[in-house]
């Protein structure tokens, strides 16, 4: 198989799947978050005095795109802002209680509707499945 139509299989596979899930939040779940916000919110709640420029960074995304986001989490009470005491400039990022309450009722509620999907699988599968993407992932990100 050439190069060119494992990408776009691959490319199209994520595609969906990225959709599906995006759906599934949105329909079943919250109709009020996107996934990339749940995705910066849990990012906030794993990072301690975290910044929207280490947002950026890890998502590759602009910063105004992340600047967005926050001001969503935030107007949504999902997110609190607080100031360097030595650089008023530096804004850290802590997920609130509310927060943290919207997140495990997500999750519990993503693995719910995904178990069904990863139903179909053998566990070997899913774990063959999720160690290549871990592979993919870490060759990825070191370069």
């Amino acid at each position: 198989m050439e190069l060119k139509e494992l990408v776009e299989r691959y490319q199209s596979s994520i595609n969906q799947v990225y959709r599906r899930v995006n759906i599934i939040l949105k329909d079943k779940i919250h109709s009020d978050i996107t996934t990339d916000q749940f995705s910066t919110l849990h990012y906030i709640l794993k990072h301690k005095d975290c910044t929207s420029t280490d947002i950026a960074n890890e998502f590759g995304v602009g910063k105004s795109a992340v600047t967005a986001q926050i001001n969503r989490l935030y107007d949504k009470g999902l997110i609190e802002r607080k100031r360097d005491e030595r650089d008023r400039r530096v804004v850290y990022l802590y997920v609130t209680q509310k927060g943290l309450d919207f997140i495990n009722q997500t999750e519990t509620a993503i693995f719910e509707i995904l178990g069904k999907y990863l139903s179909n699988f053998e566990k070997e599968e899913i774990n063959a499945f999720i160690h290549s993407l871990e592979k993919l992932a870490k060759i990825m990100s070191e370069e």
